[in-house]
């Protein structure tokens, strides 16, 4: 397997806050929600993005770093 640059690292640290960002922010909109398929669609982007956090880290945990 290839090494991670570090160039590499830190676009992946930039989209893991990303990611966790935009699932804090699905779910407190889903619990604002007034609209129970609102409230649907919120969650669902919320998960996706959980789902994008933990395959970001599984990257990150398969590959050697610098």
């Amino acid at each position: 397997m290839s090494e991670i640059s570090h160039k590499e690292l830190g676009f992946l640290e930039e989209l893991l806050r990303f990611e966790e960002a935009l699932a804090e922010k699905f779910s407190l909109y889903a619990r604002e929600a007034g609209e129970d398929a609102t409230r649907k669609l919120c969650e669902q982007l919320a998960d996706r993005s959980r789902e994008h956090y933990r395959a970001l880290v599984e990257v990150l945990e398969s590959k050697p770093s610098m």
